[in-house]
């Protein structure tokens, strides 16, 4: 008995659940490796806030009215957490001393020996011990960062600081203190400890930071450089991207191919998840705002840059986003975040398992937590961590397949996204590039799968689970965090079965693309169209041209930008004439080509039976008259030969006339007349022409003679007959080629605004 295939909803149900089960299976991993999973419970609050009280009295503070702000967090490299560099080791000592996550205490003091309130912190293991302190004054502006700290009143407040950090039986060495920059730096090596450790002191801007670090005084001055270095580093770094994205932003925005509101509404929604937070380098009230508003900034320009570039590839790109933002959620939006979901759910687990394998193989770590506490920060936040990457994808992707082509795109946009976003904290360098460019690989295989809202949804449940996973690790520290991680995500997975259910019509309905993708569309269309006229006009064009005895023939036809109307062709009839014709329809487009083609039924249908050119033309004219009003006329002139004599008629309908050349000498064979299909009835003239051996016979288009140079110097009619002189006794072929490569000389980097065709007949003989 046959069983129905499973239903898309079925199919997508269990992607969920796939995607749920290897979330499970990194969570996993994580309790067994991580270190912020594995060093147990904290203390209570009161705890940590009575020793708190207990060092802010040794330090002679005067704690300000209410209760201490109390938070978990985690820190790196940035932040003087100096452990995980180590590597192997660094894991190891962050267990035993169980600070891979920390307790911060804040609050607001004053002294010693000053009025002015500042705000003093405590980062406490989950012990209780110290193992970073700040100090800060409350009024720190933006001009304090640039001054030159007081380094005899920084060492007495480092002085009255440091001793806190030690643990009982420990001793302060001699300090040695240096100026770097704007920065006193002070060390102490200290005594008596179970391992070689050191204090490190910074005084910057007004603010004091002392922190416990391994090793002795050597490691000490290297880390103290690094810190240093460190965020000079990122500032130049940030500040080159941020110059680049600019950049390409106002190339778009010039360009009028950009679109905002998607950028606009995920950088507000990204914006509205960042929230101050007290603490380490918090600094006053104006750096939270500021740097919320470059977080926003980044997210709108980064977005509406990657966005943009990937509809110009394809103007249908981004519809269930569009829908999704405008609350029109369907069907195929529905899909794409249940694919999302199910996509972001594994992602976390691999993101766990790949942190898990960098704890667990040696010689390879994390230089900084895999989910950094507290979850949603000034700069930070689970959303907008989601939005940046799904949106750092998306740019790779869209700039490699405008460079590279479309079967190596997806993989370069994997290994620069990996090489620049950087998701995963993993060291050393070439192994975290690796596990990176995999990480991107998969996000960029998604957005080619399955769309950018599949996308932007997997990577922004990857981190909202991720967070939510050690959020729950700590539930009653956290539950604001975890109820927002949590419900997020959840939130999402249900749009995506409401959408579902509605149908696909709910997302198309009043939603129009933005202007510019209109616009290329329209572009698009346009060029899609001129690109078959152009096939068109090239098939009505002779495949080859005849063989004659005695004769050589060679044609050009150069198409300018758009399909225009010049033709050639070369007939014969029951008399043994040889009958050419090159001519040029006026304009471009449909009625040009559709000109082009009555013409050539015509000619093919009128020439013979005894007629003359001029009487062809006549009848040719009347044939595109009764055709209907046109606003098309087409210039002719034609050629009827008796290849045996040389001898021929020519009649001209207002082409440009034909040139001769014999005897060392160039003439034009001038025949005033109108073109066919406009105009009052008119009658044409045949004029005798013969064609001794030796002789040339050139047929050009007016798109030889009224080109331009780039300032606007017209080819004119001197230069081909001079060309022409000189390469008379040349084969035609190469006669041709002579004429254009003059022409194409005085052109230089212009390009041609109208077709370009020349036709050369040479009967043998005579040649120099």
């Amino acid at each position: 008995m046959a069983t129905s295939p499973p239903t898309r909803t079925g199919l997508l149900l269990l992607g969920v659940v796939l995607g749920l089960l290897a979330f499970g299976v990194g969570l996993a991993l994580a309790e067994a490796y991580l270190p912020e999973w594995r060093q147990g419970r904290p203390l209570s609050k009161t705890f940590y806030r009575e020793r708190y009280r207990e060092l802010a009295a040794r330090a002679g503070f005067v704690l300000a009215p209410g209760e201490p702000q109390i938070l978990l967090v985690t820190r790196g490299p940035e932040h003087l957490e100096p452990y995980r560099a180590l590597g192997d080791e660094g894991t190891r000592w962050l267990l035993a001393t169980r600070s891979a996550v920390r307790v911060e205490v804040v609050h607001g003091v004053t002294g010693p020996g000053a009025e002015d309130p500042a705000n003093f912190g405590v980062d406490f293991s989950f012990g209780g011990e110290p193992q970073l302190l700040t100090w800060w004054p409350s009024g720190l502006g933006l001009s304090s960062f640039y001054r030159m700290p007081d380094p005899n009143s920084s060492a007495r407040l480092v002085e009255s600081l440091a001793p806190l950090l030690l643990a009982p039986g420990e001793a302060l060495s001699p300090p040695r203190t240096d100026t770097i920059v704007n920065v006193v730096r002070i060390l102490y090596p200290l005594r008596n400890g179970s391992r070689p450790q050191h204090l490190l002191a910074f005084a910057v801007g007004g603010s004091v930071s002392a922190a416990r670090g391994p090793g002795d005084i050597t490691a000490a001055n290297a880390l103290g450089s690094d810190f240093l270095a460190r965020p000079m580093a990122l500032f130049w770094q940030a500040a080159v991207l941020f110059l680049g994205l600019g950049a390409l932003f106002a190339a778009l925005l010039v360009r009028r191919r950009i679109s905002l509101r998607n950028g606009l509404l995920l950088a507000l929604a990204g914006l509205a998840t960042l929230r101050p937070t007290p603490g380490l380098f918090a600094g006053p009230g104006w750096i939270a705002p500021a740097v919320m508003a470059g977080v926003a900034l980044w997210t709108f320009l980064l977005w509406s840059c990657a966005e943009s570039l990937l509809r110009s590839n394809d103007a249908g790109f981004t519809t269930s986003l569009d829908a999704l933002l405008a609350g029109r959620l369907g069907s195929r939006g529905g899909r794409g975040l249940l694919v999302g979901f199910a996509c972001g759910a594994g992602l976390a687990g691999v993101r766990f398992t790949f942190a898990a394998l960098a704890e667990a193989l040696p010689g390879v770590w994390l230089n900084r937590p895999a989910v950094e506490l507290p979850l949603f920060r000034p700069h930070d936040s689970p959303v907008a961590s989601g939005v940046e990457l799904a949106g750092g994808v998306a740019l790779a992707l869209a700039l490699a397949l405008r460079i590279l082509p479309v079967r190596w795109a997806p993989v370069a946009a994997a290994l620069a996204a990996g090489f620049f976003l950087t998701p995963l904290p993993v060291q050393p360098a070439l192994a975290g590039f690796a596990v990176n460019a995999v990480f991107a690989g998969f996000l960029v295989w998604i957005v080619r799968r399955h769309g950018i809202t599949a996308l932007l949804a997997a990577a922004v449940v990857s981190c909202l689970l991720a967070g939510a996973a050690l959020a729950g690790r700590y539930p009653d520290w956290m539950p604001a965090a975890l109820a927002a991680t949590a419900g997020l995500a959840v939130a999402i997975l249900l749009l995506g079965f409401l959408g579902l259910r509605r149908p696909a019509a709910a997302e198309t309905e009043r939603l129009a693309p933005p202007a510019f993708v209109r616009r290329l569309a329209e572009e698009r269309r346009f060029r899609d169209e001129m690109g078959l006229l152009a096939k068109m006009q090239r098939g009505l064009l002779p495949r080859t041209l005849p063989r004659l005895d005695g004769w050589e023939l060679a044609a050009r036809s150069l198409i300018a930008n758009e399909a225009g109307g010049d033709l050639y062709d070369v007939l014969a009839d029951d008399a043994g004439f040889l009958w050419i014709a090159a001519g040029d329809v006026a304009g471009h487009g449909y009625s040009c080509a559709i000109a082009q083609a009555m013409t050539k039924a015509a000619l093919a249908s009128l020439v013979g039976r005894g007629r003359t050119p001029a009487e062809v033309l006549a009848r040719a004219d009347r044939v595109l008259r009764a055709a209907g009003p046109t606003r098309n006329f087409t210039s002719l002139a034609l050629l009827r030969l008796r290849p045996e004599t040389g001898e021929g008629l020519l009649s001209n309908a207002g082409h440009p006339y034909p040139l001769l050349a014999r005897d060392g000498a160039v003439e034009e064979l001038a025949l005033p007349s109108l073109p066919l299909g406009q105009g009052p009835a008119r009658r044409y003239e045949d004029l005798p022409v013969l064609l001794a051996p030796g002789s040339v016979l050139v047929f050009c288009s007016d798109g030889v003679f009224e080109a331009a140079d780039p300032q606007d110097q017209l080819y004119g009619y001197e230069r081909p007959r001079e060309t022409l002189r000189a390469a008379a006794g040349r084969p035609a072929e190469r006669i041709l080629e002579a004429l254009l490569a003059d022409w194409r000389r005085h052109l230089r980097s212009a390009q041609p605004l109208d077709d370009t065709t020349v036709l050369v007949l040479k009967r043998r003989g005579g040649e120099a």
